[in-house]
């Protein structure tokens, strides 16, 4: 007897192959058959006459972490088939914790809809924490180097010998715990204060764990080239496993025309030297980064309170005009009308409004009303956080088509209402991953349904080392999606972003339904994949 049959479907089975009609039945967490079972019993039967049957769908760039403990269940990424998530991703986790990061992070935290108490230290006892409430997806981690930085006491200048290596033995413990790795986010936060130097020498202790090095590069623009030349430096350093986070090229940054194809002809030239390494691509033009990182390291130097607090200096002020020309270098351009608030602790009534709606509300031009929203955060400036429209379609189109790409959405897991209702204002929370099927599969034609659900399934479990999981087939862990890919919608807008996609209406999580006819069962049978050794 099975405990669940998903009979009369098309299955997308992950490899890649064209899809073909299968049942696929499954006792306790894993797929025990798939193929014709007319006559097997079953627990549960799903009628899949006429949906598509996939594995369940893995996120390979979240930030999930930041919003997993007040949104356990996963509300806005589980409905849409995703069953795992790679988590810590841009160099920013919340743990581990110094004195000082502690209290930022419990600020940033309570944003995110979490107020439980922030009393773990190392990355290992936020796991357990996490692990505590149960999460309805996967979850699978990388420690952030800024908050290896951060922990060490480094602030935003250069380690000492000392603070290197205690950075070195916070890598370690992350580690142990079962980390993939480490992540870096070079453009933004303490990350950028960071030398080459420095990270080869903590890639050094992920190439003596096995770990995974994943970057957030330098440079997204002009300076491309150089950034990506530094990635392979650290990755050849922690052994040559990698991932090149959202590898794109933000749209009349100064880039040349060149600078993206030449780019991925460096990461495939890479792999064929046997580099394990693939790059990821976001589903929208639209992207969420950082504010501070727009501003220069001498703001920053004595820390995101004191920064804030020169902010009130008209002269700061007058300087920074002609010095902000970093990150998303458009807005130097003046191109404030592609950019909106996301998130901002002090000012949370302006949030989801663009800066020159800001700006009319606040009085003054758009660069006042960044200082002003930057000078309001005090202390909980680097948790203030915009979107963007950044990119061409036609690039992401190129770049989702890739083949050394895989498909993720460099956002967090939300929902509807609550406090992270207010800091996901875009689609991207709520549709993300079904704009790759409705959209880019369906409607566009950018992908075929099979490569892009190798995409978001195999290719990504296959490179992160997780085992069993992103195939449908006999012995694999029971993650499955079912799609009614006709009706699959996005119902979030711009406008209105609050709303669930349509059109998922069964998802497994380790043999468990967590999604049944389109409702949340409140199910958490998501499990800590740590790292295979």
């Amino acid at each position: 007897m099975l405990d669940l049959l998903v009979a009369g479907g098309l299955v997308v089975d992950g490899d890649g192959r064209p899809a073909y009609p299968a049942d696929v039945g499954v006792r306790g967490d894993r797929v025990v058959a798939v193929g014709p079972l007319p006559h097997a019993g079953a627990h549960r039967r799903i009628d899949a006459t006429g949906l598509t049957v996939c594995p369940g769908l893995i996120d390979p760039h979240s930030h999930s972490d930041w919003s997993i403990l007040g949104n356990p269940t996963a509300q806005s990424t589980i409905r849409q088939g995703v069953t795992t998530e790679v988590v810590g991703n841009c160099g920013v986790t919340y743990a581990p914790l110094g004195p000082a990061s502690r209290t930022a992070a419990e600020a940033a935290l309570r944003g995110f809809g979490y107020d439980g108490p922030v009393d773990w230290r190392s990355f290992g006892d936020l796991l357990d924490r996490v692990a505590s409430i149960r999460t309805s997806q996967n979850l699978a981690w990388y420690v952030g180097h800024s908050a290896l930085r951060d922990a060490a006491g480094v602030g935003t200048g250069a380690p000492t010998a000392e603070q290197l290596a205690a950075m070195a033995e916070l890598l370690v413990e992350a580690m142990d715990a079962g980390a993939l790795g480490m992540s870096s986010g070079l453009e933004y936060g303490s990350g950028r204060s960071a030398s080459t130097d420095e990270l080869v020498a903590l890639a050094g202790v992920l190439r003596t764990r096995g770990g995974r090095y994943a970057s957030h590069i330098r440079n997204r623009d002009t300076a491309l080239g150089d950034a990506v030349e530094e990635f392979f430096t650290v990755a050849r350093a922690a052994g040559g496993r990698a991932q090149l986070s959202h590898l794109n090229v933000r749209h009349d940054t100064g880039a040349g025309s060149d600078a993206w194809g030449l780019a991925v002809e460096r990461l495939a030239a890479e792999r064929s030297g046997g580099t394990d390494v693939l790059a990821d691509m976001t589903p929208y033009a639209d992207g969420i980064g950082m504010a501070t990182g727009l501003l220069p390291p001498w703001l920053l130097a004595d820390g995101p309170a004191e920064a804030a607090a020169r902010l009130d200096d008209p002269d700061v002020r007058r300087r920074l005009r002609h010095d902000c020309d970093r990150y998303w270098r458009f807005v130097h351009r003046g191109q404030w009308d592609r950019v909106t608030l996301q998130a901002s602790p002090a000012t949370p009534e302006l949030e989801g409004l663009s800066f020159p709606e800001i700006a009319r509300r606040l009085g003054g031009d758009e660069w006042d009303a960044y200082f002003d929203v930057l000078a309001a955060a005090g202390p909980d400036l680097a948790h203030v956080q915009l979107l963007a429209r950044l990119f061409t379609d036609e690039h992401v189109a190129e770049a989702i088509s890739h083949p050394l790409f895989c498909l993720g959405v460099d956002a967090y897991t939300s929902r509807i209402d609550g406090p992270l209702a207010a800091r996901s204002r875009h689609p991207l929370f709520f549709a993300g991953h079904v704009h790759y099927l409705a959209h880019h599969v369906r409607d566009k034609g950018t992908l075929t349904l099979e490569t892009a659900v190798h995409k978001m399934t195999a290719m990504v479990a296959d490179h992160f080392g997780l085992p069993g999981r992103g195939r449908l087939r006999t012995g694999s862990f029971a993650d499955i999606a079912v799609f009614d890919l006709p009706r699959l919608r996005e119902t979030a807008t711009t406008r209105a972003p609050h709303a669930y996609p349509v059109g998922v209406p069964y998802v497994v999580v380790n043999g468990r339904l967590v999604v049944d006819e389109g409702s949340h069962t409140e199910a958490t049978p998501g499990r800590y994949l740590a790292r295979q050794h």
